[in-house]
């Protein structure tokens, strides 16, 4: 009768540590298994290439933002931003750096008025100074994870829901 006493004792006690076993890896937006990202606020995005993009990256950039659930759409450089913009409903923008003020500019003009996320790459420490004064959210390919950049697109959006 004890052995069958101790034994429902530790297995009570041992199942109770179990239920907390992994949650530290979770966060809202991430999986646990093989590494894939849900995006929290699935958005629709218009990616203007930015200069020094390759085909190949551009494709690969498209495939993580759909495997994320958003809705990617590219414009090559040179396209009318305002016509692209008219196409369909954007929430956000993303555009280098130095395209960000004018899209921003023409992003504002239009009936959805979608938030322009800056690609800032490999600037100076005073170019990223002043991008961040400017910008409250920014994407670093060279500083971030493809799921760092997954995850500054969801607090983009979060700080635009959270606006009056």
């Amino acid at each position: 009768m004890f052995v069958l006493l101790v034994t429902v004792v530790v297995t009570v006690a041992a199942s109770a540590d179990l239920d907390a076993c992994g949650d530290k890896f979770l966060r809202v937006g991430r999986s646990a298994r093989f590494r894939r990202y849900a995006a929290v606020h699935p958005a629709s995005i218009l990616i203007y290439t930015p200069a020094n993009s390759t085909p190949a990256g551009m494709k690969e950039f498209e495939a993580v933002l759909k495997r994320a659930g958003h809705k990617p759409v590219s414009v090559g450089r040179g396209v009318d931003i305002s016509s692209a913009l008219d196409t369909a409903r954007f929430d956000v923008v993303i555009a280098d750096y130095a395209d960000a003020a004018t899209i921003n500019h023409h992003a504002q003009a239009t009936a959805s008025k979608p938030a322009v996320l800056p690609i800032l790459y490999k600037a100076s420490k005073s170019a990223q100074t002043e991008a961040e004064r400017q910008y409250a959210c920014l994407i670093r390919p060279e500083a971030m994870t493809k799921y760092d950049a997954l995850a500054e697109i969801d607090r983009l959006l979060q700080r635009r829901a959270s606006e009056p």
